[in-house]
């Protein structure tokens, strides 16, 4: 990202200038924004005042699903990229898993139930940070910003086929309670005075949902809930487009970050 990283020059400056304009109640008209993904159904019976956020410095993170992390220590695999850990032992027990040893996934799954050590050999997923987080009493909503980046995250370091926007989705489902669940992405226009997705966005958000994805992306869960994570997604909109919405300069915003 350098100097173009899109959380300084471009979510932080957007949503801190939504949130002095109006601090609860904006979330509406930005839900009704983003194309080529499912409708927010946000009715009037919808609470969607602004109740929780972080963006910029307080950036939420999300933990992984617990059902996930056992899923990957039932099935090992070679990482996707990377080594196996900078801690010797580590790798090494890495190393015996990816070989197949059943103690070792016995190990494993017995250490996401008790784990009075602390130890991390046979966690193969993180916690994942949308660049925006917003939270109502009704609905959790997570955003990527992109500006400068061709397309979207499509592989972590254990999962070759895990979308970052399904990633999101997925960890905020394990949080929800009740709550619905929204998320897209915030991309640059087609050229800097057009509020349209480009047609590359485009492809990328219906390759979002595409079964070959969720399927990758949501391998621990049920085919009903795979369906339902997809639906959370709402497809892709331009930073140019939610300036215009709410009345805000979009050539003012910074080029370049500070420092």
């Amino acid at each position: 990202m350098g100097k173009y990283d899109s959380s300084k020059t471009r979510v932080v400056p957007v949503f801190d200038r939504l949130l002095e304009k109006d601090p609860t109640g904006w979330l509406p008209q930005l839900l009704a924004l983003p194309v080529g993904g499912n409708p927010v159904h946000a009715t009037e019976d919808n609470r969607l005042n602004i109740e929780n956020y972080g963006w910029g410095r307080n950036e939420r993170k999300l933990s992984p699903p617990v059902s996930l992390l056992s899923w990957l220590i039932r099935h090992p695999r070679a990482p996707v990229s990377g080594g196996l850990s900078a801690d010797p032992e580590k790798a090494a027990v890495r190393q015996e898993w990816i070989n197949g040893s059943v103690e070792r996934i016995r190990e494993g799954l017995a250490l996401l139930r008790h784990n009075p050590e602390n130890l991390d050999w046979h966690i193969f997923e993180g916690e994942t940070q949308p660049d925006v987080y917003i939270e109502t009493q009704d609905m959790i909503v997570v955003i990527e910003g992109k500006r400068t980046e061709h397309g979207p995250t499509t592989k972590t370091k254990w999962m070759a086929g895990r979308h970052q926007m399904l990633r999101h989705i997925d960890c905020a489902w394990e949080i929800r309670g009740r709550k619905t669940i929204a998320g897209f992405f915030i991309v640059e226009g087609s050229d800097p005075s057009s509020v349209e997705v480009d047609e590359q966005w485009q492809t990328f958000a219906r390759e979002t949902t595409a079964a070959s994805a969720v399927s990758a992306s949501l391998p621990h869960r049920s085919p009903e809930e795979q369906a339902q994570i997809a639906a959370c997604f709402a497809g892709v909109t331009t930073w140019q487009r939610v300036c215009n919405e709410f009345g805000l300069d979009a050539t003012a915003l910074p080029d370049e970050c500070d420092g």
